[in-house]
């Protein structure tokens, strides 16, 4: 069994870097690849000599899990006790970064169009109550193409302040309304933060959105501090799924039949990267935890 799993390794598309001691046990021809370091010369010697990223070696030996810019390749790099992944991103990444670009243009041409069409519905009357109904089918199609456009040009952030987390919930229990009605939703938001409170409203908008359609009650938004860094963070205690970092891709859902476009969780990703920060989604025990880690300064 050790034999098979060791071939595979030599085969895999994913590259692994095995150490201990801060020494390189093992190195994998994908990493070597990644990193561009032979293992003949790095197999036995110090960690930094194979990765030359103290980026890197900063994962390796504290955990977790980061993407990175590394010798012109994006990686997604996953640090657990001895054992460092690496994964080829950078056709990914270029492929959002090219939609990203897309996106924007098309935003930039549909802003202009959209903010006068309201007042001109404005100005109409209706004569007929059919007239009336077709009337406010057009003003509330207009104004939801207007939250969509406004929520895809939401990538850089507006005037900053400091704030308390709290005063947020009051307008996001007025705007959700009736889907809170009968929920178990808890809240505890006792961090002081400088950001954009707009950007920040509206990661939580979609993460509420998200937990209320598709997650199990209790509902529960906090805050929390560590490592020099805010997590806010909905969770919920829906069942387990099977690729979380996936969820963050456009027109992704996670579930069969979602009712949603597919963008809420990829708009809060690129809304917490233009706060300087990450969007993360993960399983820990019975909850799923969707979140976004930011500076606290």
């Amino acid at each position: 069994m050790k034999e098979l799993l060791a071939e595979a390794w030599e085969e895999a598309l994913e590259g692994l870097v095995l150490h201990r001691d801060r020494q390189v046990l093992y190195l994998n021809p994908k990493a070597e690849e990644l990193l561009q370091a032979s293992r003949k010369k790095v197999v036995g010697r110090p960690l930094l000599l194979a990765l030359r990223d103290h980026r890197l070696e900063a994962l390796a030996l504290h955990g977790g899990e980061r993407t990175l810019g590394v010798r012109g390749r994006t990686l997604r790099v996953r640090a657990l006790p001895g054992r460092l992944y690496l994964l080829d991103e950078t056709e990914l990444h270029r492929r959002l970064m090219a939609l990203e670009e897309a996106t924007q243009a098309l935003a930039h041409e549909l802003r202009t169009p959209l903010a006068g069409m309201g007042p001109l519905l404005e100005a109409l009357t209706p004569h007929t109550p059919q007239e009336r109904e077709v009337l406010d089918l057009l003003k509330g199609e207009v104004a939801r193409l207007s939250r969509l456009v406004r929520d895809l040009s939401l990538t850089q952030p507006g005037p900053r302040r400091t704030f308390l987390l709290e005063e947020l919930w009051p307008r996001l229990e007025k705007l959700l309304g009736e889907r809170l009605r009968g929920r178990r939703v808890e809240v505890s938001l006792p961090h002081t933060l400088h950001t954009d409170p707009e950007a920040l409203f509206q990661i939580l908008l979609n993460l509420l959105d998200n937990a209320l359609k598709y997650g199990r009650d209790p509902i529960r938004l906090l805050s929390r501090e560590e490592g020099g860094r805010l997590f806010v963070e909905v969770r919920d205690q829906g069942p387990g799924l099977p690729d979380y970092q996936a969820l963050f891709l456009p027109r992704h859902r996670g579930f069969q039949g979602g009712a949603g476009q597919g963008l809420g969780l990829y708009l809060v990703r690129r809304i917490a990267q233009g706060l300087g920060g990450e969007a993360y989604a993960q399983r820990e025990g019975a909850e799923n935890v969707f979140g976004v880690r930011l500076p606290l300064n």
